[in-house]
């Protein structure tokens, strides 16, 4: 892929005199970026403009070409490819519209574009796209004008050009500039993972910015962010479709694709943002020292400030260590009246200095239990600042920066004022100055996880053995819904223990078998035109006697009978008390299969207390899922209730997570409930569906 960012030569087609030629406008880019490579021209109409002449065709140019940029009409697009295979060219920025995003024809040239590519194996960026930007190259291909800078530590892939040109500009706010750029149009070839490939392995990428609209390689993404060193920070828009219309299990009704998405980029490690803003402003604080921890400090002259920012930081799981009786001694010095109680956060007060918040943060970063700072004040015009107040006007952004290196820990800061004193501030340093408090916090919350995630992650994870007993059960199934015993039967397989259930032929029968079981039981429905028990009426809880059976058994009998249903009615034990969960799948089109766990019973959907992670699970990511959702202290013990038995839950949840892995045929299924019972007691399930293909 470097012909694409390194080229020694571009050929461009599409140039022509016509003043309105877009084509002329990445010509004048090259040139003013001083791109010092050898430029063509290709045109069947020939002719003269930008200090080039043009070409009819490739065969006029006997030299040999790195890149092609195609700036010409959709129609034109597979004749070019012909030219380019017989020339030997073998990347391609195809910028041109007018394919898929806008007609039917447009569809079928692009189904031309991408068969030709495919034999000639040209590799190709587009189209309907701004091309690429590899600043270390003073290579510029988009079609829009973009002022030359110089080569920073952040790249960028987006999808939209325009979304990625406001990004570009938008960093240098902060004095960060790109040092690649990608701009992916329609993806019918190259797309995130290839260029997340290349950018994880190029030394001057330091930084990894994304803006999608769209992910279908999800698992290979997935798996490649993981094995990153560079942090990579996503924007993904265009979240509201639902992946199922119609489900037949809790999971797919519960499982939207934001979600997904949402949890296997967490799974990687890649910092997901929820603005534009954030995605532009954040990549400051990921060029800091690393941080090693959750424990901070926070420096303000404004006692309003520090308190604002404790909520927010806390929130987001920061802590604060007591100050150091050294620290103390050194701000004491400062302090005018003496009426400011000095802790952590630090209210300076009429400490009114840059030099008390300066040596506060010193200090501060000297305290070994200290991973990090942030410092915050607001500005205003230089003449409000007289008498005392004067000792404030010193730019601290400077310094700050010097002692981020000195200590080799992370500092950012919050500057609340007009733009143009922020601007001012943040002079030429690259040190984050953000304009609130709340985005300041954010952006170090965002950094510390990244860290955490690659100090933590494990890279060589062994791959679970298959369940062989499991997966000749479900090879034997035909496609559609599976319920009953035979569900249970697979998953019990699996290492999931079930629920004793035996079919009942007759009211009699039905309570002959309940004898034998002990009252209490549970009669049910099974039938795959029935798929929710409970709101069909097909189910019954708590029979404790001969002649409530047999009356159960009556009417469910009925309902099969008036719904024209064919299936069994099932007699189960009564599951002891505990916790209701619920373990389901989901095979999602770009993600493959997906595990959820969440609080479970009849109003699951309802309360949506759930979590998603890509299967399989490790012991440890299972734990987690359980930590994750709101209800999750219940299994602690509650009121009298004692602990459930956490270690069968993860067990249950890793070997759902294993058996879903080796069957791709399963296109959801969920576990609904499974009673997790008190500590050392194991968990069972009392009713199960799988869907598959």
């Amino acid at each position: 892929m470097d012909k694409l960012f390194y080229p020694d030569s571009v050929v461009i087609f599409g140039l022509s005199d016509n003043p309105n030629n877009m084509a002329a406008l990445i010509v004048a880019n090259l040139k003013n970026w001083g791109y010092e490579g050898r430029i063509y021209a290709v045109n069947p109409k020939g002719g003269r403009t930008c200090g080039l002449n043009i070409h009819t065709s490739l065969k006029g140019i006997k030299d040999e070409i790195d890149l092609a940029v195609v700036m010409s009409p959709a129609r034109t697009v597979p004749d070019i490819l012909d030219q380019v295979h017989e020339k030997g060219i073998e990347y391609l920025c195809i910028e041109s519209a007018g394919f898929s995003e806008f007609s039917e024809e447009g569809k079928k040239l692009g189904r031309e574009i991408k068969r030709k590519a495919a034999e000639y194996g040209i590799k190709f960026v587009g189209p309907n796209c701004l091309g690429v930007i590899s600043a270390e190259k003073r290579l510029s291909l988009p079609f829009i004008s973009l002022t030359p800078w110089v080569a920073g530590s952040v790249s960028l892939i987006s999808q939209s050009g325009g979304v990625g040109a406001a990004i570009l500009t938008g960093i240098q706010e902060h004095n960060i500039s790109a040092n690649k750029f990608v701009s992916l149009g329609n993806k019918y070839c190259l797309d995130e993972v290839d260029f997340l490939k290349y950018f994880i392995q190029d030394e001057g990428t330091k930084v990894i910015l994304m803006y999608l609209e769209s992910m279908e390689r999800g698992r290979e993404f997935v798996e490649t962010a993981k094995s990153s060193d560079k942090p990579i920070i996503l924007y993904k828009a265009n979240v509201t479709g639902s992946g199922a219309s119609r489900a037949m299990s809790h999971t797919s009704a519960l499982a939207n694709d934001d979600e997904i998405l949402d949890a296997a980029v967490r799974q990687a490690g890649v910092i997901r943002v929820k603005t534009l803003d954030q995605l532009i402003q954040f990549p400051a604080a990921f060029l800091l020292p690393e941080m090693k921890g959750d424990n901070i400090s926070i420096i303000s002259p404004a006692g309003g400030f520090t308190v604002l920012a404790a909520d927010h930081a806390e929130e987001h799981g920061f802590k604060f260590p007591m100050l150091s009786e050294e620290t103390q001694s050194a701000l004491k010095q400062y302090i005018r009246a003496g009426v400011i109680q000095l802790g952590n956060p630090i209210d300076l007060g009429d400490a009114l200095s840059t030099d008390a918040q300066l040596m506060a943060i010193d200090k501060t970063l000297e305290q070994p239990e200290i991973d990090g700072s942030i410092y915050m004040t607001s500005r205003r015009q230089a003449s409000n600042y007289k008498g005392p107040l004067r000792a404030m006007l010193r730019n601290p952004i400077p310094e700050l920066a010097e002692l981020a290196l000195k200590h080799r820990k992370p500092v950012v800061s919050a500057f609340v004022g007009a733009p143009e004193l922020v601007k001012e501030y943040r002079g030429d340093t690259k040190l984050p100055v953000y304009n609130s408090p709340e985005l300041a916090i954010r952006a170090l919350a965002a950094f510390r996880d990244f860290c955490h995630f690659k100090r933590t992650r494990v890279l060589d994870e062994k791959k679970p053995a298959a369940p062989k007993k499991a997966l000749a059960l479900l090879d034997a199934q035909p496609a559609g819904l599976i319920t009953g015993n035979t569900a249970f039967e697979i998953i019990e397989s699996a290492g999931i223990k079930t629920v004793s259930t035996v079919i009942a032929r007759s009211a009699a029968e039905a309570a002959a078998i309940s004898s034998r079981m002990g009252f209490p039981v549970v009669m049910k429905i099974d039938c795959p035109g029935i798929s929710h028990k409970t709101e069909s009426g097909g189910v019954r809880l708590g029979l404790d006697s001969s002649s409530k059976v047999k009356a159960a058994y009556a009417d469910m009998a009925a309902l099969l009978k008036k719904n024209k249903l064919i299936g069994n009615i099932v007699i189960q034990k009564m599951a002891g008390p505990g916790v209701e969960v619920i373990l389901g799948a989901r095979r999602d089109p770009s993600f493959g299969q997906v595990l959820m766990f969440g609080m479970g019973g009849i109003f699951v959907e309802a309360l949506r207390d759930v979590v998603f992670r890509l299967a399989p699970v490790t012991p440890e990511e299972a734990a987690k899922m359980i930590d994750s959702v709101r209800a999750g202290s219940i299994l602690k013990g509650l009121r009298g209730f004692p602990p459930s038995d956490k270690k069968a839950l993860i067990d249950a949840i890793v070997s759902l997570g294993r058996m879903i892995a080796f069957c791709p045929r399963i296109v959801e299924m969920d576990i609904n409930p499974l009673i997790v019972l008190p500590k050392g007691s194991g968990c069972l399930s009392v009713d199960a569906r799988i869907v598959l293909d």
